[in-house]
């Protein structure tokens, strides 16, 4: 319980200490979107981007874990959109924004400290691959529903054109693919060099943490709680469950591959469904409610996984 203790602590109180400042005059309106536009577009991109170019290509098996993961997620993203249909009667355009909250997490702020803490970098590393799918699959998905379901799709050309210009503005994915080449074309990775990248990807955790705590502090709870709770629920509980289910029972995949999928199920609701809530204009207040009870309700539910992980998957 201590080892979970030193993994949890100081990525909360941390998450803490910029949501109470944030409160504060101390640091003015728009500080947090400052800090986190530096972790997103330097910091985690720096920190992917070192992580892929000095190595190996990454093992051919290692798709079987991006597809077990993304299988088991999207499994439960149409499970959250027939509770939303069935238990309370949302729209479907609602449909699609209650999914997106439900399997959308918080990978680059909590996810990578709390990652590296509990299984190193190799965990890092892992967590990386699969969060580089993230934005690329989850957004364009819900989009073409909520775009559907308010009847303003606006065909395969201009779905296409707005997939291709999320990839293209994604940091996430030009460092994933910039990392990539590199390794793959042998280039040289000198120590100078690596420090370039190793000084930002070094402030990726306490500046994303610090500012992800900021941001929260503008977070209201209002909406229906009880669709933002069962969104919690399924975030917490059902899909780090799922997710285990298919890579430790289904396919069987190695501990450490099961160990840090389960991890990055159970991570808190991420801010990026707010944004795309407010942006279409359709669920923002429930979104928001779903993202400050995930991350506070996840400091409990994040301990018990790495208990149960760690007394049935030894490492």
């Amino acid at each position: 319980m201590a080892d979970i203790l030193t993994i949890i602590a100081p990525v909360f109180l941390l998450m803490i200490l910029g949501f109470g400042l944030g409160k504060t005059r101390l640091f003015p309106d728009g500080s947090s979107d400052v800090l986190i536009a530096f972790v997103w577009y330097v910091a985690i991109p720096a920190l992917l981007f070192r992580s892929l170019a000095p190595r190996h290509l990454p093992d051919a098996n290692e798709i079987l874990l991006v597809g077990s993961y993304y299988g088991a997620m999207y499994t439960v993203y149409a499970l959250s959109m027939l509770i939303a249909r069935v238990a309370f009667g949302l729209s479907a355009a609602e449909r699609g924004i209650f999914a997106l909250s439900s399997c959308f997490a918080n990978l680059g702020f909590v996810g990578i400290p709390i990652m590296h803490g509990a299984y190193g970098d190799e965990g890092v590393r892992l967590l990386l691959m699969l969060m580089s799918f993230h934005s690329l699959t989850l957004l364009p998905v819900t989009t073409i529903l909520v775009e559907r379901g308010k009847g303003t799709l606006e065909g395969e050309d201009g779905v296409a054109k707005r997939v291709f210009q999320s990839i293209r503005h994604n940091p996430i994915i030009i460092a994933l693919i910039t990392g990539l080449s590199w390794s793959a074309l042998g280039l040289p990775f000198p120590r100078w060099f690596d420090r370039l990248f190793e000084l930002p990807s070094l402030a990726a955790s306490p500046v994303g943490l610090f500012a992800a705590g900021m941001a929260l502090s503008r977070v209201k709870i209002a909406g229906d709680l009880t669709q933002a709770g069962t969104s919690v629920v399924i975030k917490l509980a059902l899909l780090p469950a799922a997710v285990f289910l298919v890579t430790h029972y289904l396919l069987g995949l190695p501990t450490l591959w099961v160990a840090v999928a389960t991890l990055v199920g159970a991570m808190p609701a991420g801010m990026i469904p707010y944004s795309f809530a407010t942006q279409h204009g359709i669920g923002a207040r429930r979104a928001a409610s779903t993202i400050l009870l995930s991350t506070s309700l996840s400091a409990v539910t994040i301990s018990i996984i790495l208990l149960l992980l760690k007394s049935h998957l030894p490492l």
